[in-house]
């Protein structure tokens, strides 16, 4: 059995075998309605394998803190699939929400320090 390439109405997406609207099952938005574009996700230690490659792709590129829109960039997809395709990681478990501020700073001396510097300006 053979399958004809896809050829998309854009140069990107050009030898795709499946429409990017397929691999969100049609959807045009996230079903978590506080994703926006600035949105920060991070990836879980989680076996990626049994993930379709544009999947993969995103979860890859997710190693340290990143917006929903530098992913579509970076990947060169549109944003609102995007968006969509994290909201299914991270309803899957993939991905997390999140910001790196959320990350504790338990080094009371260094923020002394900080602080110090600071007051000296």
């Amino acid at each position: 059995m053979t399958y004809d390439v896809w050829d998309g109405d854009d140069e990107a997406e050009a030898g795709r075998l499946v429409p990017l609207y397929i691999l969100v099952n049609g959807r045009t938005s996230p079903r978590n309605s506080n994703l926006d574009l600035a949105t920060q996700v991070i990836a879980l230690p989680v076996d990626t394998t049994r993930l379709e490659l544009e999947y993969r792709e995103i979860v890859n590129r997710c190693t340290n803190w990143i917006s929903i829109a530098e992913i579509g960039a970076y990947l060169h997809r549109p944003l609102t699939i995007t968006k969509v395709m994290v909201d299914v990681l991270v309803e899957q478990g993939f991905l997390d929400i999140g910001s790196p501020a959320q990350q504790k700073i338990a080094d009371r001396r260094l923020l002394e320090t900080v602080l110090a510097g600071l007051q000296r300006l």
